[in-house]
């Protein structure tokens, strides 16, 4: 009997796979009141229901405009998933699913399962069970070209597939209907959380967005570039767009800030942080400070924002990047649930002439300054493979006589074949199979155990496991992934046994030796393994205080002496590689390098023509042949023009560059948006503190500001790598580094030495709320008790802070004789300027306000001598923009000139506004109404000859008639 019981069960679950994956065409079982068998749907609707998908209701009905819950598709999902052999509960079908990383709402929300979805996210959680990370138009245009849709109109464009319309029971059962179809109904899924990263496996046909004309509309006045619902516009207060229009090559980014009160008008606190998710209708990618993508950015109090990388296209397009507050329990903000605020951006293909720069300066303490590069180097992924071990296969390099750097790896993988079936079979990447050929491996992320290691160093720890392999032919193994940037990884695992048992199992003390065994004698290294041993100091630089003991131990501390001693070799030998690289007879300089970009975003590299560059008042001509690649870095690309000039320009400056001579006829066509032009780009070298004037023992806590607003003032980070170099240069005998956003975390602490050994702001993520006092507090609690030393706060934030904990902060730090220095950054109406001068100035420090990287830099040079000679000096550090205000209006017929100088700037004595006119450039005198406001008001007749709508320039003297500042503004109506 039980054995006739598993054979019906076994026939049974035989007929259930049979009508799961060949619907039929038979009528339902029971009439369908409200679908004739007429209807487009109905074959659709009839096979749901025979499957026991969907139902009718007690009269019949199905209801196909009815709207479909989240937890609809996941329930039908998993009763049509022929990987999924569960019960068809909902949070079991959730929690399966989860491990998958579909795109759906209610996976740790539950009560987003009941929420209606979009025919847009419909499209997004099918591409996810198919094994594609899409954003919505790639994810509709895989349902267009896997014959799952038609479209509403059959244009097959974004917007007839109506993306932002709920999707309906009818949709429902014919997408499944043909998804079954078509093709076998299994899901592969995502292996991290969706972010867009297989955008760029679908291509979306000219036109799909939308016109294809490369004419844009005039662009509008952000303040009417947001759509939000009428009832949320108590919530929405604004949304700035810094550049509307970008360039469409893959480089061009903007920031989007949007500006939130709670949905009765109140403000909402700075201590509070949302989270919102931010998606473009474009493809394009959002990216967070450091240029990493991301899905979800966190609000700041009462702003939240978002950066947007212009993608690779040969025609323009508008887009509309999307802001979604999800994950919300808070009540006060229940009326943004479920919107979409709305900007717009346009992306228009150019030509460019990019420029950048580098500065050598062997008297400067600092890094040189250059533009990071702006091309990144990856390489092609295994596609088929899926993260886990593959197979390596020598000899590492494949032909060791090729500059190519590509080896052989294999996995057993599910691959599609050309029917669309599955199935597994071992692929081979640089086997038989010309498919599936060798791969590059020398700009992907290399890894041995957890740690970055060289291209030298990846080598030779393969090819010496391959030496030593017992299988034929020879192989090895090693851990593929992708990393965040969607790029491979290739990490080599598993210590030697020796090793791990003489240094008691420890992970990067045993890397460290290992790594190091691979290594020639000192006397042998070359400048080619100068980032081989760079990259073992890191590892050492980061080692714990236990870990350090540990290798201390292993044979007497000898190697940890070795890898000192490396270190110095190598650099060494850079530094004489570097010299012998400059230009005869220039000790210091700064180079220039231009690069010609076609509109689409691809390098010019065989230009013939040359360039005229500009800088300093110096002119000079280059030719675009020079390749700058460089051996430590790999930047630099063929085709680049460069030009060496002796001076520097610390601060900001400009740098010029012009086509000159007969332009390459090849390229007349693409580059004539930029012939005859001159191009210009500002530039900031990063200057160097003076030398101390006084040496005072001295206990210094560092807290730095890394919440979400931050990303909006210092995109680039400047304020990390500025403190970096002020905690050298006051060089404290107690350093304290505090990262603080929502919370308060020390970096590092101790002396100068120990805490600069580590990478303290670099990688630091800019998310969450505003809360310094956190920092404070916790920087108070780790001073000693030494009378002896001088003690101090420095804070650097966007002053976007709460003043709920200030009395208490300055009490405590009054009593421990702790002074605070406050630095705030960007634009006063959004900065507590209050709490934060009243900080500083109650403890006996200094508040300054800065707008850009020179006002940071003069804040912490005024801050060092304050610390280190226990004087109190002037605040007023505004030399590079003294305007608190500088506004030009048109209104009613008048023009008003508006200018605000800082309280703490005094001798200003005149400021002066000057306009472009068809006779040459005129200036008006402001009237003088205090020490700090200057005035004037034109009637428009009188401004009828000048040029009002472009930039006037406003310009601040002295009473000796000194220029002291300059800044030019736009005139607004």
């Amino acid at each position: 009997m039980r054995y006739v019981k598993k054979a019906l069960l076994l026939l049974f679950c035989f007929v259930l796979t049979f009508v799961t994956v060949a619907p039929t065409m038979t009528q339902a079982a029971t009439t369908i009141q409200d679908v004739p068998t007429t209807n487009s749907k109905y074959a659709a609707i009839s096979w749901a229901i025979n499957n026991d998908l969907m139902s009718t209701n007690a009269a019949n009905n199905f209801l196909p405009d009815g709207q479909v819950a989240e937890r609809d598709v996941v329930t039908m999902f998993s009763k049509l998933d022929k990987n999924y052999a569960l019960s068809y509960n909902e949070s079991v079908a959730y929690n399966f699913y989860s491990e998958f990383f579909l795109p759906l709402e209610g996976t740790f929300v539950a009560t987003n399962r009941t929420k209606t979805i979009t025919r847009g996210h419909f499209a997004r959680i099918y591409a996810a069970f198919k094994g594609l990370d899409l954003d919505e138009p790639q994810a509709v245009q895989y349902l267009y070209t896997n014959d799952i849709s038609t479209g509403s109109t059959g244009k097959k464009t974004f917007a007839d597939f109506n993306p932002s319309t709920k999707l309906t029971r009818g949709d429902l059962a014919v997408f499944l209907y043909r998804g079954v179809q078509n093709a076998s109904f299994a899901v592969q899924g995502l292996k991290k959380a969706a972010s867009g990263r297989d955008n760029h496996k679908i291509t979306l046909p000219a036109g799909f967005m939308g016109s294809t004309s490369e004419d844009f509309e005039e662009p509008k006045d952000n303040d009417n570039d947001f759509v939000g619902p009428p009832y949320v516009n108590n919530a929405l207060q604004s949304i700035d767009i810094e550049n509307p229009d970008l360039i469409a090559n893959g480089v061009d980014k903007t920031l989007i800030t949007v500006s939130l009160k709670a949905c009765n008008g109140d403000p909402i606190a700075d201590d509070k942080s949302y989270t919102f998710r931010v998606t473009s209708s474009h493809g394009a990618k959002i990216v967070d400070a450091s240029g990493e993508a991301v899905r979800n950015v966190q609000s700041d109090g009462s702003t939240v924002s978002a950066i947007v990388v212009a993608p690779e296209l040969t025609k323009s397009a508008r887009d509309v990047i999307s802001f979604e507050l999800i994950n919300n329990t808070d009540p006060s903000m229940k009326c943004l649930v479920g919107e979409k605020l709305n900007a717009n951006v346009r992306y228009a293909p150019k030509a460019e002439m990019r420029i950048n720069f580098e500065v050598y300066d062997p008297k400067n303490s600092s890094d040189p300054d250059k533009d990071p590069p702006p091309f990144d180097k990856a390489e092609e992924k295994p596609d088929v493979f899926t993260e886990n071990l593959v197979d390596v296969y020598g000899p590492v390099p494949l032909n060791p006589n090729s500059d190519e750097k590509t080896f052989s790896i294999g996995q057993q993988t599910n691959v599609t074949n050309a029917v669309g079936a599955v199935e597994n079979k071992y692929v081979q990447y640089g086997g038989s199979d010309p498919s599936y050929p060798a791969l590059r491996y020398e700009n992907a992320q290399l890894q041995f155990e957890n740690y970055d290691i060289s291209v030298f160093l990846f080598e030779q720890i393969l090819q010496h496991r391959i030496d030593n392999s017992v299988t034929k032919p020879a192989k090895t193994e090693l851990m593929y992934m992708i990393n965040d940037k969607g790029n491979p990884i290739y990490r080599i695992q598993g210590i030697d046994d020796a090793i791990a048992s003489q240094v008691e199992n420890i992970n990067p003390v045993g890397s460290i030796i290992q790594l190091m065994s691979h290594m020639p004698e000192e006397k042998k290294l070359t400048i080619e393994h100068y980032d081989s041993v760079m990259k073992i100091y890191a590892i050492l630089s980061n080692l714990s205080n236990y870990d350090r003991t540990v290798l201390l131990k292993y044979q007497g501390g000898k190697l940890l002496g070795q890898v000192e001693a490396y270190k110095k070799r190598v650099e060494a030998l850079k530094e004489s590689a570097d010299e012998a690289a400059r230009p005869n007879g220039k000790d210091r300089y700064t180079k220039v390098m231009v690069t010609l970009v076609s509109p689409g975003g691809d390098i010019v590299t065989d230009y013939q023509g040359t360039v005229k560059i500009t800088f300093d008042g110096v002119e000079k001509t280059a030719s675009f042949v020079t390749n700058t690649s460089d051996y430590v870095t790999g930047t630099g690309n063929p085709g680049t023009a460069v030009a060496y000039f002796d001076s520097i320009l610390y601060g900001d400056s400009k740098i010029e560059a012009e086509l000159v001579n007969k332009v390459d006829p090849r390229y007349a066509t693409i580059l004539k948006d930029i012939t005859n032009k001159t191009i210009s780009k500002q530039i900031f070298t990063n200057p160097y503190f003076s030398e101390n004037t006084c040496s005072l023992a001295s206990e210094v806590a560092y807290v730095v500001d890394y919440s979400a607003s931050m990303r909006a003032v210092d995109p680039t980070n400047y304020r990390g790598t500025k403190t970096n170099e002020l905690i050298k240069q006051i060089n404290a005998k107690n350093s304290i580094v505090i990262k603080t956003n929502t919370k308060a975390q020390v970096l590092r602490e101790g002396d100068t030495e120990t805490v600069l050994k580590h990478s303290l702001f670099k990688d630091q993520k800019d998310s969450g709320a505003t809360d310094i006092f956190t920092g404070v507090k916790l920087a108070l609690t780790k001073f000693s008790a030494d009378q002896k030393t001088s003690k101090s706060i420095v804070i650097v934030s966007d002053g976007k802070t709460s003043k709920s904990s200030l009395n208490e902060s300055i009490a405590a730090a009054k009593k421990q004789g702790v002074k605070v220095y406050t630095v705030s950054m960007g634009k006063k109406s959004q900065i507590n300027e209050k709490v934060l001068k009243q900080l500083a100035e109650d403890t006996g420090g200094t508040y300054f306000h800065v707008t850009s990287n020179m006002q940071l830099h003069k804040a912490y040079q005024v801050i060092i001598d304050s610390i280190l000679c226990k004087k109190v000096y002037p605040s007023c550090i505004n030399g590079g923009d003294l305007f608190d205000t500088s506004t030009v209006t048109i209104r009613k017929g008048n023009i008003t000139m508006n200018a605000r100088i800082p309280s703490d700037c005094p001798g200003v004595e005149r400021v002066v506004v000057r306009y472009s006119s068809v006779s040459g450039d005129i200036q008006f005198d402001l009237t003088k109404r205090s020490d700090n406001v200057f005035m004037l008001t034109k009637t428009v007749q009188v401004m009828q000859d000048f040029k009002i709508n472009t930039e006037v320039e406003f310009l601040a003297y002295d009473k000796d008639n000194n220029l002291l500042s300059s800044k030019k503004v736009k005139v607004s109506n």
